[in-house]
C-alpha cells in the first residue's frame, strides 16, 4: 500500500507556477490580514477592528471616502472609522479594505505595456457593473461581486510582469483579429488572465465566493456547475460591458461576446443594458477618484 508520504504530490498547473513565481512581490499590506483574522474570529468586538483601520491612515481614508460615497448610498455621514464599523458592519468593511489593499499592492508591479490608470478604471467600471447586477439578480452580499468585478482582470498584471514579451504579442494578434485576448491566451499558453487572477487570490487566502466568478468568467456559463453559474454569469457580463463602455479604437481591446446563458440569467437586453451604462458612469467617476487617489 502505497503511504502519503509516498504519494505524489499534485502537479502545479501552468496558471499556477506563473504565480508561484511572483507572488512575493503582491502581498496584501499587514493591516488588512489582521482584519481578515477579526472577520473570521467570532469574538471580535468592533472596537477591535476600528483599532487596526486608524493604524494605517491610507486605509482609514479610503475607507472613509468610500463610506461616504454613492457605492454604500448612506444618508447620514460617516465621520469616523468606529462610525463606519457600526453602520457597514465589519464584513462589508473587510471587503472595502480587500479592494483599496489590492489595487496598492498590484499598482506596484511593472506595468509598462499599460497604462495603470486605464486598467484600474476597466477594473472599477467592472466593479460597479457587478454590484448593480448582483442586485437586479437579487444575488447575496452584492458588495463581493463588487470587489470580484475590481479584481477580475489582476492576472493581466501578472501575465504582463512575468511575459512581457508573449503578452505584447499575444495582444498584437488578438487586436489584428478582432478576438478577445483572453481566447488567445488559451490558445497560446493554454490558460488565461482569469485562471491566473484566481490563482492569486487562492494565495491570498480569499473566500471562494470572491475567487470563482473571477476564475470562471470567461468559460462557456452554460457548462458550470449550476451553483458557480450566478455569480460567474453576472461577472460575465458585467465584463463584457466595461470593455464595451471604454472601448477608444481598433488598438482597444476587442469586446468579447455576451454569453447567451449570462444574458438569460440575468435578464439583460441591449436597452438594459445602456441603462446599466448610465447608471454606472456617475458612480464610475467616484469610485475612480476614491481608490485611485494617492495617500
Amino acid at each position: 500500500m502505497t503511504t502519503s508520504a509516498n504519494a505524489r504530490a499534485p502537479e502545479r498547473s501552468p496558471a499556477a507556477r506563473l504565480v508561484d513565481g511572483m507572488v512575493d512581490l503582491v502581498p496584501l499590506p499587514q493591516a488588512y490580514v489582521r482584519l481578515r483574522e477579526l472577520v473570521d474570529d467570532p469574538n471580535t468586538r468592533l472596537s477591535e477592528f476600528g483599532e487596526i483601520v486608524a493604524s494605517d491612515p491610507a486605509l482609514t481614508g479610503r475607507l472613509l471616502r468610500l463610506a461616504n460615497s454613492a457605492y454604500m448610498g448612506l444618508v447620514t455621514p460617516v465621520e469616523s472609522i468606529e462610525h463606519a464599523v457600526r453602520v457597514i458592519g465589519m464584513t462589508q468593511l473587510h471587503d472595502i479594505a480587500l479592494a483599496t489593499s489590492a489595487i496598492g499592492s498590484l499598482s506596484k508591479l511593472r506595468a509598462d505595456l499599460f497604462d495603470i490608470y486605464d486598467f484600474w478604471r476597466l477594473g472599477i467600471y467592472c466593479a460597479v457593473c457587478s454590484r448593480l447586477l448582483a442586485v437586479h439578480c437579487g444575488l447575496p452580499s452584492p458588495q463581493r461581486s463588487f470587489v470580484s468585478g475590481l479584481m477580475h482582470n489582476i492576472g493581466t498584471l501578472i501575465f504582463a510582469h512575468e511575459m512581457p514579451e508573449a503578452f505584447a504579442e499575444c495582444r498584437v494578434r488578438a487586436t489584428a483579429i478582432e478576438r478577445p485576448y483572453y481566447e488567445l491566451q488559451l490558445e497560446m499558453f493554454g490558460f488565461d488572465y482569469a485562471e491566473v487572477g484566481a490563482e492569486l487570490m487562492g494565495h491570498w487566502n480569499l473566500p471562494g465566493a470572491l475567487i470563482e466568478p473571477v476564475k470562471l468568467h470567461t468559460s462557456a456559463i452554460a457548462n458550470l456547475d449550476p451553483d458557480l453559474r450566478p455569480g460567474a454569469a453576472v461577472l460575465q457580463i458585467a465584463a463584457t460591458t466595461a470593455r464595451a463602455a471604454l472601448w477608444e479604437s481598433r488598438e482597444s481591446e476587442p469586446v468579447p461576446n455576451y454569453d447567451a446563458e449570462a444574458i438569460a440569467f440575468t435578464q439583460m437586453d441591449a436597452e438594459h443594458i445602456e441603462k446599466m451604462m448610465t447608471e454606472a458612469d456617475e458612480e464610475v467617476i467616484e469610485s475612480v477618484a476614491i481608490l485611485m487617489q494617492q495617500p
